[in-house]
This record gives structure tokens, sequence and C-alpha cells, in this order.
């Protein structure tokens, strides 16, 4: 009887002590997601005060577009040397020193200062690059055996905090401030950080260091030959741009026709419905949606999103392309980290390098928009950005045709 009676207790015991590490993994996991969420959060809220802001300022509408793309700026400039970084000495530590930055470049953001207030989006540009790439390269990390599942929930989550961005943005600048908002996402990002730096201390696979070689530009080159990374960048170069363009003009676009502050947050949260809808059924999709096909139709179908725009202003035709827009726009951020992902030695260059290409595109498309809205019309700054997206769809589609099986997530 003591072996009988001993024996349940030990068989209970077992699957336990298992399970622990699965226990911390998915808490990190959660965690990240839940920074993901904050940086979708803190780059949307700003979306329905851009006409507010201008005002306040004296701001035209280059120098709007130039608040618009001051973090894609600063996310263009730190995403390879952040991926860089996260292979030298590990995605972790930087990633955690990014939620920092995260915090205080909101906080900054809220101050009724223009200084301040480009200082504040100039340190969310360097947190938004970081936590992309870090961030991304931590995630493949803890999913190393589930290759790249995890990638992909990490967009859907992101999606979740730009939907809820534009609306609580809008609506509390409203009623409180145009400065609250970004108070209320500072304390997010801290109540993010801490427990995540606290819940990563002692994991081990968390806390590895990558010890890879520093990165050199011919190495960074022979990244963009592979067939899932040069996939991947093109469709985040069309991403960006269209999401960009649509930031700036559409928002204006309804500003001038009489639209509220909050209801041009309400539309701007609707799209981002259709785009968590749209991601996460990409994620379930798993394997099937992880092909150069799949990548080439979402980017084609984008590159064409934003043609009811051309309809003179109207503004149900400007809240047709911002929804038509949000779906394959999901798709195509949803698969691109997980169409890319190799070997993990290098992983924190290759997501630099995806993120340098759509911050690239969110620098450059806004300001050209903006200078040809100002001086042509809005029609002259959407057509700047379609007809570049069609040519880069065109080239996907071509080169997708040889190959048509799944790449491998990891």
């Amino acid at each position: 009887m003591p072996f009988t009676t001993s024996y349940p207790r030990a068989s209970r015991r077992r699957p336990l002590s298992r399970s622990r590490p699965e226990l911390a993994r998915r808490h990190l996991l959660w965690l990240l997601y839940g920074l993901f969420l904050t940086a979708g959060l803190a780059q949307s809220a700003i979306v329905p005060l851009l006409p507010r802001l201008a005002i306040r300022y004296g701001l035209n509408p280059t120098e709007t577009a130039l608040l618009l793309a001051l973090p894609g700026l600063a996310t263009l400039a730190v995403s390879v040397p952040a991926g860089m970084a996260a292979d030298r000495f590990g995605a972790r530590r930087v990633t955690l020193g990014a939620g920092v930055i995260l915090a205080l470049s909101c906080l900054a953001q809220a101050a009724p200062s223009l200084p301040v207030l480009l200082l504040g989006r100039t340190g969310f540009g360097v947190a938004f690059g970081v936590v992309w790439t870090t961030g991304m390269a931590w995630l493949s990390e803890l999913s190393e055996d589930r290759g790249g599942a995890a990638l992909g929930p990490s967009v859907t989550c992101s999606s979740v905090g730009i939907m809820i961005g534009p609306a609580v943005g809008g609506i509390l600048a409203e009623r409180a401030g145009l400065g609250l908002p970004f108070v209320l996402i500072a304390f997010a990002a801290g109540a993010v950080t801490v427990p995540l730096a606290l819940g990563s201390a002692h994991h081990p696979i968390a806390r590895r260091d990558a010890g890879a070689p520093p990165a050199t530009p011919r190495s960074l080159a022979r990244l963009l030959r592979r067939p899932g990374v040069a996939a991947a960048a093109g469709g985040l170069v069309v991403s960006g741009a269209m999401s960009g363009t649509s930031q700036l003009l559409i928002t204006s676009g309804l500003h001038r026709s009489g639209i509220s502050t909050g209801r041009i947050g309400v539309a701007f949260s609707a799209a981002a419905v259709c785009y968590i809808a749209v991601s996460a059924t990409t994620v379930k999709l798993g394997a099937r949606a992880r092909t150069l096909g799949f990548n080439a139709a979402a980017t084609t179908l984008l590159s064409v999103a934003l043609l009811p725009a051309l309809a003179g202003g109207n503004p149900l035709a400007l809240v047709a392309a911002l929804l038509f827009t949000a779906a394959p726009r999901a798709a195509v951020s949803t698969v691109a980290y997980s169409l890319a992902s190799g070997p993990d030695s290098d992983q924190g260059s290759v997501y630099g390098l995806l993120n340098g290409a759509w911050a690239g595109a969110m620098v450059l498309t806004p300001l050209l928009a903006g200078a040809l809205d100002q001086q042509a019309g809005a029609q002259a700054g959407y057509l700047a950005v379609i007809v570049p997206s069609c040519l880069v769809a065109a080239i996907l589609i071509a080169r997708s045709r040889p190959s048509r099986t799944c790449l491998p997530a990891g």
C-alpha cells in the first residue's frame, strides 16, 4: 500500500514540474504581445489629433506630414542597427530598453510644446523600430520549436492597439485635452515593461545572448537575396506607403469635409477592426499563408485599394478606401516576418531589414504625398503612391510564379 499511495503522487507531480517552463514561456509571450499592443496604441493615437495639432502650432500640410513621418524616419535609422545589436547582445536586453523609451517618449508627446513633441515623436520612432526588430527576434527565440508560429499573433495584437488608438485618442482629446491619450499610453508601456523584465530575469531562453558576429553590408545584402526576405520586404514597402498616405491624406480629407476629430478616430478604428479580423484569419491559415504567392496576391490587392480615394474627396469614398486598404495590409504584415524567418543567428538583422523597408516607405510617401497635396491636390498625392505600389506588386507576382510551395517558417 505505501507503494501504491506514493506512486500516484509522483505521477501527479511530474507533469506539473514539466509544465512550469511552458507556463513561463507563455507568460513572456503574452507580455511581449502586450508590448506590441501598446506600441500600436502609441502609433495610431495621434492620427485624429493631427488637424488640431496643425492648428495649435501653425503647421502647413508638409509640416504636418513631417510630424507624422518623423517616427518612421527614426525607425528607419535604428531598425538595422537594432537588429545587429539583437544578434550580438541578445534580443531581451534591447527590447526592454525600448519599452522604457516608449514610455518616456509618450510622456514627451503629452507636453504642450512643439520642440518636446518633436523629441517625443523621434523617441517613439526609436522605440517602435526596436520593438518591431528585437521584439520579433525575442519571439522567434521563444517559439523556435514551433516554426515561428508566435510571430503572426504579434501583428494581430498590434492591430488591436491600432484599432483602439484613434478612437481613444480622438475622444479623450475632445474631452480632456491633447496630452491625456499619451499619458495613459505611457503608463500602459510601463505596466508591460516592468513585469516583462521581472518575468524574463531567470528564463533561460529569454536571457540567451545570441553572440553572432557583427553584420557587414555584404552580409545584409545576402539576406535580401533570400526569396522570402525579398518578398516580405517588397510587401512591407507597399504596406508602409499605404499606411502613411492613408493617415495623412484621408485624415486631412475627412477634416476638410467637416468630419469631427472623434468621428475620424472612429473611422480609423473601424478600419482596424477589419485589419484584426484579417490578421487573425491569416494566423489561422498557418503555413498555407506563408507562401510567396499569398504575399504577392495580398500586395496586389493592397496596391489598388486607395483607388476610391480619387473620387474628389467624397467622405464615403475616403472611408471606403480606408477600409479597403486594411484587409490586404493585414495579410501582408502578418505573413511577412514568418515568410522571412531563417537561421536564428541572423534573425535580428533580417527583421531590421524588413522594418527598415517599411519605415522607409512610411517616411518618404507621406512627405511626397503631402507636398503633392499642397501643390496639385490630394489626387496627385494618391497617384504618387498607387503607381509605384502596383509596380512592386507586379514584380512580386513575377517572382512568385516559379516557386509556389510553402516556405519554411523557421
